[in-house]
């Protein structure tokens, strides 16, 4: 959440300038009728006096500012303006409502100020007084900040600036624009902030007004403080105290030093915080200034939590709750919830976490303040975690990482060190979701956070799955995490909108006999929500916590029996290795042709699942060198039946692959000496596909070619899709008089960009072409079969969940490629559902044998990858599928095709200038592609 508290009302003899201008204006107009009415003395010219009388006696108390003073202010000015009011003095009545208001803010009564600034603001646009109009709007917009009405402020604001500019009026438009800064800054909109910060500080220093642009540089370190930039936060803090000593304000002294204090407790240093915190609280509590006090308290509290000193922050944030309570500090109050959640937390009590935490959160959203939401979001996460409520926690860590995904695109035109600052003081949400993700062995979603730490440079030339930047991506919700979450908002929304009903009819200092029946039943509405919102926690905790659905694997085992006889039929050296991943072991059960073999690996699921995911990030990352973790995993995953394949003399190894081990590229494995794909054929079948394992391939006489190469959209063109499908396939000339030069090595027909359709797909597949090739973009969404598609050639969208409900739509397909990224990714979604991927549901759509990929591919290298496959497949009386993907990748990796890397663009994915001077030998390019099915 926001670190720091922007003073939200200062001193009448700086920030409140504009108002005694107005007061001066508004008093020279009531002396002016008076005088050119020569009015004789009556009892009407007693009341004007009484009223003066009144007025000036609240004016002299209020200069004296004590609490004391202020409070015998109010009713002299309550007075004058009953007086003025009876005598129809309107000028008058204005000036007092003004003076009133004011009183009131140093009161902190802001809810009654906003009345009474309503009133005032009224009056004045009966009379056409446009000048003292912004005046009174740029009041009402500090008293409705105070109130957590951010939005309402931000409006308020503009109106006044538009009216200070036409008058001219330089220091009530630096004034206005230091208060709007404070706005953006609360609704998480920190270059806006920086921006009206800045513009305010130049006229401040331009009017020589030394007092306010010491506030100015407080609040730009305060929203340099929430951007991460500590360093520089601390430098503004460190100027702006030097002006308040120079000046001696010792109100703003307190508020800075308690703000600095928080740079060093975000830099790590919480005794030097502590010092400051006290600091701050001497002068807050010498001078009567409960709402810093309350504030410093609560940040001072995780300070001392940070110490390890648990008890003591329960205490000081306890009292720093009971004073935003008393002050009616929503924003204050939702900070202090927030840190007793952490205090709760680290205490063990996590009840007591989740209901303050829950709490805060709400506040949060009623008052639209998107790094605070964030932030609990976050803290709830936390709390999940601690409970072992892991699928509850990621889907609250989705929720506070996609709202700070949302906070870094409002701050993408600040220089880059803001953005790096800001990315690196968040990434702890980002860094937990991915670990719950991939302990629950969610891959796919893992990544994709995880890429959004990335700078959109890296996308832009290194990753570009779905031509998504870092700052565009979210983190998806599956159905039940979205379903859930509406129910969540809305529930929460209902209590919010009660809760804010009902706080403003208990900020008046009156009420009707109607607002005392409505606040009865608001009081009863809140009470019934409040209940009906945690008995939603309650529910949604329990939902997520139903177990996942298993025993699939088991099943498939006891079928497994009857594979042996496909496996002797088969020939080829063809083996099946069948692998279950339980909660603290990994089985293999390896069955021959004679003889099924069990073997077991101690390892836990969440140790394999982090070394899965360490193990993909270093294959796609061409400069690093994944042989160690390679080598890691073939223990973990071959070196059980490592000796079983040698003695059963292997040669194939269909793979039943369990759970997070279908993101493994087998072939990548390494056993210390080589690569796998050195030494077997590698090929994954699933239940789907057992019953087309012998059957016999068609010829390979006749294909179908699908590309798009150009630019749809964020999608990046594929320059080489072309070379690559007429590589491929030859066309008939007189049906492509073009391409009657092409050297394809398939008879068959090509349909590339506009004419590769959803209904030309259609229409093409019904002619039942033996070999299909796809070479486009896909774009998987772990755990969304709606959200993840193919993009077409005319840049429409072919989603996995449209092809599920497809009739057999590759009938007839005997071999189907996708030279696309991602295209053999599955993966659980947040129910624990599995999501098949594209591979797979062709499958069941007809293919019989499917080659897919494990991750984003690069275009150049797919391309020769794709020409060697085809070729070997062709020559003579074809090679059997499994064995010419072999050698196609050995092709890349021994560096055989005589080509460099020299296109880099990928399939989703564009590659960096630094493999340049490299060969496709790293995993990376010729590891992702899998065979799915009939091997033959």
């Amino acid at each position: 959440m926001p670190s720091h508290t922007i003073r939200t009302f200062r001193r009448q003899s700086r920030v409140l300038r504009p108002l005694a201008v107005l007061l001066t204006v508004l008093f020279l107009l009531s002396a002016t009728v008076a005088a050119f009415g020569h009015a004789p003395h009556s009892p009407q010219k007693d009341k004007q006096e009484a009223a003066r009388k009144a007025f000036d006696e609240g004016e002299r108390l209020r200069e004296r500012a004590t609490p004391d003073s202020l409070r015998e202010a109010v009713p002299k000015y309550e007075e004058a303006l009953r007086l003025w009011r009876e005598s129809g003095d309107r000028a008058s009545e204005t000036a007092a409502l003004a003076s009133l208001g004011v009183t009131l803010q140093f009161l902190h009564q802001h809810e009654r100020a906003v009345e009474i600034y309503e009133q005032a603001l009224a009056l004045l646009r009966a009379s056409g007084e446009r000048a003292e109009e912004g005046d009174i709007l740029y009041n009402l917009g500090t008293a409705q900040l105070f109130l957590g009405r951010f939005y309402k402020a931000l409006g308020n604001y503009e109106r006044a600036l538009v009216i200070q500019r036409k008058f001219g009026d330089r220091s009530g438009e630096g004034n206005t624009l230091g208060y709007l800064g404070a706005a953006y800054e609360r609704t998480g909109r920190y270059a806006q902030a920086i921006d009206n910060f800045e513009r305010a500080l130049a006229i401040h220093r331009e009017l020589r007004n030394r007092a306010q642009g010491g506030v100015l540089l407080s609040n730009l370190g305060a929203a340099y403080n929430d951007l991460g930039r500590y360093d520089r936060a601390l430098e503004h803090y460190q100027q702006a105290l030097a002006v308040y000593r120079e000046v001696r304000d010792r109100v703003n002294e307190g508020t800075t030093l308690a703000n600095a204090g928080y740079a060093f407790y975000k830099l790590g240093q919480p005794a030097k915080a502590i010092e400051y915190y006290d600091r701050a609280l001497v002068i807050e509590r010498e001078l009567g200034d409960k709402p810093q006090e309350a504030n410093t308290l609560t940040k001072l509290g995780l300070a001392q939590l940070a110490q390890g000193r648990a008890t003591d922050a329960l205490a000081t944030c306890g009292r720093a709750l009971a004073l935003q309570r008393e002050l009616k500090d929503r924003y204050g109050e939702g900070r202090a919830l927030d840190a007793l959640g952490q205090i709760f937390r680290a205490l063990g009590k996590t009840d007591e976490s989740l209901e303050q935490l829950s709490a805060a959160l709400t506040l949060m959203r009623e008052l639209g303040a998107r790094a605070g939401e964030a932030a609990t979001l976050n803290e709830l996460m936390l709390t999940c975690k601690a409970r072992g409520s892991t699928r509850l926690a990621i889907f609250y860590g989705k929720q506070s990482i996609n709202t700070y995904q949302e906070l870094r695109q409002n701050i993408s035109q600040l220089e880059k060190k803001s953005q790096e600052a800001f990315v690196g003081a968040k990434q702890g949400p980002y860094r937990t979701l991915a670990g719950l993700l991939i302990a629950e062995g969610r891959l796919g979603e893992a990544q994709r956070v995880l890429d959004m730490l990335k700078q959109d440079e890296y996308f832009q030339f290194i990753r570009r799955d779905e031509g998504e930047g870092a700052l565009a991506s979210r983190a998806a919700l599956s159905p039940e995490e979205a379903a859930l979450g509406q129910r969540y908002r809305e529930i929460s929304d209902r209590v919010a909108s009660i809760g804010r009903q009902w706080g403003e009819l208990t900020g008046k200092a009156q009420l009707t006999p109607e607002e005392q029946r409505q606040l009865a039943a608001l009081e009863k509405q809140l009470e019934v929500a409040n209940a009906a919102f945690h008995k939603f926690l309650d529910q949604l905790e329990a939902e997520f916590a139903s177990a996942k659905a298993g025993g699939d694997k088991v099943y498939q085992l006891r079928e497994a029996e009857a594979l042996k006889e496909v496996l002797r039929e088969l020939g080829g050296g063809a083996v099946a290795l069948y692998t279950v991943v339980s909660e603290k072991k990994y089985y293999v059960v390896l069955y021959t042709p004679d003889a099924m073999i069990s073997r077991e690996h101690t390892i836990s699921a969440e140790e394999l699942n982090a070394k899965i995911f360490a193990f993909r990030e270093a294959l796609q990352k061409p400069a690093s060198d994944p042989r160690p973790l390679a080598q890691e995993l073939y223990r973990v995953i071959v070196g059980p039946v490592e000796k079983d394949l040698e003695q059963a003399k292997a040669e194939t190894l269909m793979w039943s692959l369990d759970g997070v081990l279908r993101y493994v590229p087998v072939a990548a494995l390494h056993d210390g000496k080589g690569y796998m794909v050195e030494r077997y054929r590698n090929v994954v079948f699933t239940p789907a596909t057992q019953a087309n394992l012998k059957d016999q391939p068609r010829a390979q006489s006749k294909g179908l070619g699908l590309g798009v190469s150009k630019a749809h959209g964020t999608f990046i063109a594929l320059p080489s899709v072309p070379d690559e499908l007429r590589s491929i396939f030859r066309e008939d000339a007189a049906a492509a008089p073009a391409a009657t030069d092409a050297k394809g090595v398939i008879s068959g027909k090509v349909l590339m960009d506009e004419a590769f359709t959803d209904e030309s797909l259609k229409g093409a597949l019904r002619l039942r072409y033996p070999v299909v090739h796809i070479a486009s973009h896909f774009a998987f969404k772990p755990g969304d079969e709606t959200d993840s598609y193919l993009l077409l050639g005319d840049g429409s969208r072919l989603s996995l969940a449209k092809i599920k409900s497809a009739t057999n739509l590759f009938s007839g397909v005997d071999l189907l490629t996708l030279s696309a990224c991602d295209t053999a990714s599955g993966g659980a979604g947040g129910d624990g559902k599995e999501v098949e991927g594209f591979g797979v549901l062709a499958q069941r759509q007809g293919a019989k044998a499917v080659v897919a990929s494990l991750w984003p591919v690069a275009d150049a290298s797919t391309r020769l990858l794709m020409q060697e496959f085809y070729r070997l497949r062709g020559e003579g009386e074809g090679m059997a599928k499994a064995e010419a993907l072999r050698r196609a990748q050995l092709a890349l990796l021994r560096g055989s095709t005589g080509a460099s890397p020299a296109g880099g663009e990928r399939r989703g994915l564009a590659v960096g200038g630094d493999l340049a001077a490299k060969n496709f030998a790293h995993p990376y390019f010729w590891a992702p592609f899998i065979l799915i099915g009939n091997w033959k």
